[in-house]
């Protein structure tokens, strides 16, 4: 008997599942685990965890797990995983085939042990695919044909790029620049320039709110609150969009030039057929105003953003598990514990 297939975004700001047999997305929670301090002991994970961020004692430590382009530590990923697997197949007897999302361009050691976290939180099975890819066929973009199609997908912790060809990955990039990377550097901003302290769910609401690529033809604020740094009080202050776009303006650069320099070793040919179709912009951060018109100045090329950008890479992995050999045609063998060799 066969269990569950189960495809598997594991981004570094939240894990997303789309199962066999259901539409859409069935899970999509924060990647945070909260710990005892002294024992390590679990207390809560996902969306209960990340309520108490900025808001726990000195006995709780909260983690995030899944940092960049790698795993920040092991055993909290596994148990991460192992948590959200068991939500999905509940008291299912078999365990899952699992399809998950990798960086792309990350190194084997890297590979192994994210393979090893995925095995050892529940699967019978596991594949690793590039996120790109994985975006790639969430959007329903044809990618077993010789065209060249290029998939921006725009994390929490990480930005890929990558030129999608006959099924595979032809070039690709990832870097460390994101939605996280953001909500840091507004934070930098109002301490420097404004002498106020916020909290990490502040300062996302204020990128989700306020934040943009490109200034808005209306000028527009949010009432936030945070502390006095030089008294310690709390208060609540105005911040404009203006504020929050020229604290993110480096990411925002950043994104821009990693696709530029994918573009620039892409072969002439896939070039024409991307420069003839435009680039497909997704992952949780490519609702940023103006970003796509950013990466369009960049390069000349049209930006295109599909539906259902947030969970197109966990559907992705899914449809290349149930599509019939897809994934042995294109070199992408399962992996148990067994043969995993650790």
């Amino acid at each position: 008997m066969v269990g569950l297939k189960i495809g598997l975004d594991i981004g570094s700001g939240a894990v997303t599942a789309a199962v066999e047999g259901n539409k859409g997305v069935v899970l999509s929670e924060p990647a945070v685990l909260a710990l005892e301090a002294e024992t390590g002991k679990i207390l809560a994970a996902g969306e209960e965890a990340c309520r108490m961020t900025g808001r726990c004692p000195d006995a709780i430590r909260l983690t995030r797990p899944l940092l960049g382009s790698g795993i920040a530590e092991l055993q909290a990923t596994q148990e991460l995983l192992r948590i959200f697997l068991e939500k999905i197949c509940k008291n299912k007897i078999f365990k899952p085939t699992v399809a998950a999302t990798m960086p792309a361009g990350i190194t084997n050691l890297e590979k192994r042990n994210l393979l090893g976290c995925v095995l050892r939180a529940g699967a019978g099975r596991a594949v690793l695919i590039e996120e790109p890819l994985a975006a790639a066929l969430g959007i329903g973009v044809m990618t077993d044909k010789p065209y060249g199609t290029m998939i921006v997908n725009v994390g929490a912790g990480t930005t890929g790029v990558a030129v999608i060809t006959m099924g595979s990955v032809a070039v690709a990039k990832t870097v460390p620049v994101g939605g996280n990377l953001m909500d840091e550097q507004i934070k930098h901003y109002l301490k420097v320039n404004r002498g106020v302290s916020v909290g990490r769910l502040t300062s996302e609401e204020l990128k989700k709110t306020l934040g943009g690529a490109k200034m808005r033809d209306e000028a527009i604020a949010a009432i936030a609150r945070g502390k006095e740094l030089s008294g310690g009080m709390p208060l609540y202050f105005e911040v404009t969009a203006q504020e929050v776009n020229f604290a993110i303006r480096d990411s925002v650069d950043a994104i821009c030039r990693a696709v530029q320099s994918v573009l620039e070793v892409t072969p002439p040919e896939l070039l024409r057929d991307i420069a003839d179709d435009g680039i497909f912009l997704c992952g949780g951060l490519s609702d940023l105003y103006g970003l796509d018109d950013a990466i369009s100045q960049a390069t000349g090329i049209r930006v295109k953003i599909p539906g259902n950008v947030t969970g197109a890479a966990a559907i992705g992995c899914l449809r290349a598990l149930t599509t019939e050999n897809y994934l042995s045609q294109n070199g992408y063998p399962f992996v148990t514990l067994e043969t995993l060799d650790i």
